[in-house]
């Protein structure tokens, strides 16, 4: 026992594995913070403008993520791989990649903007807080869109840069203004005033990103270069359109079943319910979230380390371990988390169950998700993806008319287990390669 516990403490601090967990610690302190913060202010949210205003919240912030995902090009994965890849092996064109993707995503949210403008009273009614400031609701999404849109790119550069210390720091930032800018507006104007302020506090949060951003690219002595290049952009999409068409299919099922749920009978109380779940289900998998977001960039990196096994065996267990004992004690202590959101503990409490089911099935999911990409099959990702929206949109269809309030999680439920089973078939047998991604970084 004592030379297996030897060996595992051994391969822990090898210095090829030191550098992973130093930035799944302070990943993860990063996330506890962001996810805790953004708890309390939904948290707060709920009990004031009660479930059918939160279901009606959760059909607009469905649409801004089904919206930025043109917008956002899959760079939330393709620009922390290319960060890290440029940042070790081509540093001089590192400004030019930072450039060229935000100069990417202003042309894209441009022509969603006209889009959504033009198309938003036929497609998107849902969004209006009342239809006569219609154009009011339709602006403030082009731009809560525009600002989540930049905010994820500038994530997954300060984590393609390794800045997980400043990660913290804009976590935090980012917190206290959520909370001290979206809570005081809500209870002036309810809803009406909840979407402004999450519009503002997402601005205030993309002028602390860049801030640091600007640091980290200084002590690199980079600038950011406004130059187009073809080969940048090649390599962006190269990475990232798989990844937009995973996200494409994801986003446009989670906002088409929402838009089913919410045109239902009681359809914003049980949205309203399933979104304070779904809520609850992205606590408890901040650590999957973490290890997933970590995993890529320095694998992508690594080239040669003898610990990729251990790293990606161990992140996969660890993620699932917790994921379990925090889904159990959600379990355990039920009725008083339901009643922190004032929700009715006879009616949310199927629901929470299968969400607290899903969730281990959507953190597994979304780890060996990073294991394909890193085997250099985006595209089986995107399949596992497009596999997880038509059984949600089928299942919620199905189960819609006798259980309106638990058809959701039980698509989602499963969705992502028919996901798992097909990942795991894929990966089975399967070893990472020697070089993880093709870094053309020339």
């Amino acid at each position: 026992m004592k030379t297996i516990i030897r060996k595992i403490f051994s391969t822990i601090l090898a210095d090829e594995n030191k550098h992973f967990y130093n930035a799944l610690f302070f990943g993860t302190l990063s996330a506890v913070i962001s996810q805790g913060l953004n708890f309390l202010t939904l948290m707060l949210i709920t009990r004031k403008i009660g479930e059918s205003g939160i279901g009606h919240f959760s059909i607009i912030q469905s649409t801004v993520i089904m919206l930025l995902t043109f917008g956002i090009l899959g760079q939330n994965v393709s620009q922390a791989v290319l960060i890290s890849r440029f940042k070790k092996n081509n540093p001089e064109s590192l400004g030019l990649l930072v450039g060229n993707a935000y100069l990417l995503s202003l042309i894209m949210m441009t022509i969603i903007g006209i889009f959504t403008f033009l198309t938003a009273e036929y497609l998107f009614k849902e969004i209006f807080l009342d239809y006569s400031i219609k154009i009011f609701s339709t602006g403030l999404i082009i731009l809560w869109t525009t600002a989540m849109t930049f905010d994820m790119m500038q994530i997954s550069t300060l984590i393609g840069l390794q800045a997980y210390r400043d990660l913290i720091k804009t976590d935090i930032l980012k917190g206290i203004i959520s909370i001290a800018v979206i809570y005081p507006l809500t209870i002036k104007f309810g809803l009406l005033g909840t979407l402004p302020g999450y519009l503002l506090s997402s601005f205030l949060g993309l002028l602390t990103n860049q801030f640091f951003i600007r640091k980290h690219l200084r002590l690199l002595n980079v600038g950011i270069v406004w130059r187009f290049s073809v080969n940048i952009i090649h390599k962006i999409l190269n990475i990232g359109l798989p990844i937009f068409l995973a996200s494409l299919f994801i986003g446009f099922a989670t906002w088409y079943t929402n838009k089913i749920i919410f045109n239902e009978s009681f359809g914003p109380a049980a949205l309203g319910i399933v979104f304070v779940c779904r809520q609850i289900m992205t606590l408890i998998q901040f650590i999957p979230v973490q290890i997933s977001k970590v995993l890529l960039p320095i694998i992508s990196e690594d080239t040669k380390g003898k610990g990729k096994s251990f790293i990606m065996n161990n992140s996969l267990v660890f993620g699932l371990s917790v994921c379990l004992i925090l889904s159990v004690l959600g379990l355990i202590f039920e009725n008083k988390i339901l009643l922190i959101y004032k929700l009715n503990p006879l009616i949310a409490s199927l629901p929470y169950k299968v969400i607290l089911i899903t969730v281990v099935f959507s953190s597994i999911n979304m780890i060996l998700g990073q294991f394909v990409i890193a085997g250099r099959n985006p595209w089986i990702r995107t399949f596992a993806d497009i596999v997880i929206s038509f059984i949600l949109i089928a299942g919620t269809l199905l189960f819609k008319a006798k259980y309106i309030y638990v058809a959701l999680p039980l698509a989602m439920m499963i969705s992502y287990f028919s996901s798992d089973i097909l990942l795991a078939i894929y990966l089975r047998g399967k070893k990472l390669p020697e070089r993880i991604i093709d870094s053309e970084a020339d």
